[in-house]
């Protein structure tokens, strides 16, 4: 009977070990859990940053566009005034060559 014992207290003691490798395991999955919600709220975060960029990138393409735009048609303005001087003084020449004043 003293070896029965014996056995069952070695079975114990397995079961002891089985149990504490078990709650190891687990405290691993607690940490392995929460770096991947830590990372989770970070992704989270960053697709945020990357939205809220994104959005502003657009705002400064629209503007350097517009800043784009402005000579241009600061130049057609310049090119508009320019031609019409210069039909009114050769309408203005002809009239006056024609006798009208």
């Amino acid at each position: 009977m003293s070896e029965d014992i014996q056995d069952v207290v070695r079975e114990l003691s397995k079961h002891g070990e089985q149990i504490k490798q078990i709650y190891k395991r687990m405290d691993e999955q607690d940490k392995l859990v929460e770096s991947v919600h830590k990372l989770s709220l970070t992704l989270e975060r960053l697709t945020m940053a990357q939205q809220a960029t994104e959005k502003k990138v657009d705002g400064l393409t629209d503007d350097v566009e517009e800043l784009k735009a402005k000579p241009a048609k600061r130049w057609d303005g310049a090119v508009t005034t320019l031609i019409t001087v210069l039909l009114t003084a050769a309408a203005t020449y002809a009239l006056t060559m024609l006798g009208f004043k």
